[in-house]
């Protein structure tokens, strides 16, 4: 422990604390990251996390044991390090997290709606399968909120699958609401729907800075303080936005091969 300690010393904030396998140099790698997905699926905290990882490296380093043969499979003893811990999660959903992605997934389909009207040049007609759409896309926000350590799980142990399958059931799903449900309900001017994105984008940011822990919840070695975690956080609040300007892009490039 105390070489590792020593070592992010003399590396300083940007030294050991990028990386959890400086933080435990002598544990597998396989061991290692399943260890710290299943300790952050469980809402333990980036300092207990560390300690944890410095815990098993010291023991491995002067056992030459391996952590496999000495603590078991990762998955049941992050548990058990979870349920010793005795303290609250370090990330919970509230009313900041429902607000930022409420606000930021709306935004996003306004704008890409405002963009598609504006390049027709003309109002812009708002379809059963907008709301119907807008439906599906709050109903699955929801679920991601209600449940995510069981479907971040999921993601997590399938990566191939899931990362294969969902942009294809997500994309054929929409494409079909939109396409299948074309009726009109009412129509709408563009700068009204694009001032609406604009501001529902805006209201994203702010709630998901606010929400972001300020340090990032870093998994930080024992007697070690994070590193400034603003990055960290302005990467986090510009996540939708910056997958709207994406979307637009691409709606733009559809519209000009058209």
């Amino acid at each position: 422990m105390n070489d590792i300690q020593e070592n992010g010393t003399r590396q300083g904030r940007g030294g050991v604390f990028g990386d959890p396998g400086q933080i435990a140099p002598h544990v597998e790698k396989g061991w290692r990251d399943d260890f710290i997905i299943e300790l952050r699926l469980l809402g333990v905290a980036g300092d207990r996390i560390g300690d944890a990882l410095v815990t098993v490296d010291s023991h491995v380093a002067e056992s030459g044991e391996g952590a496999l043969e000495a603590f078991g499979e990762p998955v049941p003893y992050a548990r058990e390090i979870a349920r010793s811990s005795g303290k609250e999660p370090s990330w919970s959903i509230n009313s900041w997290t429902v607000l930022g992605n409420v606000a930021g997934l709306v935004g996003m389909l306004a704008a890409v709606r405002a963009l598609t009207g504006w390049l027709e040049g003309g109002p812009l007609a708002i379809t059963v399968g907008d709301g119907v759409g807008l439906l599906l896309l709050l109903a699955l926000m929801g679920a991601v909120l209600r449940w995510p350590t069981p479907l971040i799980r999921v993601a997590v142990e399938h990566r191939v699958a899931v990362s294969l399958l969902t942009p294809v059931v997500l994309i054929g799903a929409f494409v079909g609401v939109f396409l299948l449900l074309r009726d009109t309900w009412f129509e709408v001017g563009v700068l009204p729907v694009a001032l609406v994105a604009v501001v529902l984008m805006a209201t994203s940011v702010v709630a998901a800075w606010i929400d972001a822990p300020p340090d990032g919840d870093q998994i930080v070695a024992p007697g070690q303080s994070p590193r400034p975690g603003g990055g960290a956080r302005i990467a986090g609040a510009l996540i939708l936005p910056v997958l709207t300007l994406l979307l637009l892009g691409l709606t733009w490039g559809v519209h000009l091969l058209g």
